[in-house]
């Protein structure tokens, strides 16, 4: 097996290079999903390549599982998406941060995104009650406008920032080191 020939002080600069590139994109994804319910195609093409070049400076081992894990994952969230259970941004975004983890961390991913969109469901559930949101007058933050947008999708019984959710369990991941 090739492996690269990097020194441990440069592999650990990569890898915390990587780790805040992987944050703010994540960041940028749920921040999108939030906002307009779509997830940016650069955003999972950045993210995708960030985790590729992390997973190369460990070794073209680590690259062949991560992609091999990464095709798995699409494969079985594209057959979701293909049934409505999952939005095709989620699909893109969720398989963009697989090839930057390790096959355990890619389950602590999933898991954690189970959790985290569990949570958010039952968050949207309980803000139904809420009574209906006032029109947005001129010259409201832009926090504010959200915030009424997004009362009017609960009330509206639209679809969930699943992004969010998978932003929030790819940073938990990264941030414990349970990805590598």
């Amino acid at each position: 097996m090739v492996e690269l020939n990097l020194s441990a002080d440069t592999s650990v600069v990569l890898q915390i290079v990587a780790i805040a590139a992987m944050l703010l994109l994540l960041l940028t994804a749920a921040c999108f999903d939030l906002a307009y319910r779509t997830i940016p195609d650069w955003v999972c093409g950045a993210l995708a390549a960030v985790g590729f070049a992390s997973r190369a400076a460990v070794g073209l081992g680590a690259v062949a599982i991560s992609a091999m894990t990464a095709a798995v994952v699409f494969a079985v969230l594209a057959f979701a998406h293909a049934r409505g259970f999952l939005g095709g941004g989620d699909v893109k975004l969720l398989s963009a941060i697989t090839l930057g983890l390790s096959a355990l961390g890619t389950y602590h991913l999933l898991m954690g995104t189970a959790f985290a969109g569990g949570v958010i469901g039952i968050l949207y559930l309980a803000l139904r009650c809420l009574p209906p949101p006032q029109l947005c007058p001129p010259g409201m933050s832009h926090v504010r406008r959200l915030w009424i947008v997004e009362r009017w999708r609960w009330r509206r019984k639209n679809c969930l920032p699943y992004g969010v959710a998978i932003a929030f369990s790819g940073v938990w991941v990264l941030l414990t080191g349970m990805g590598m």
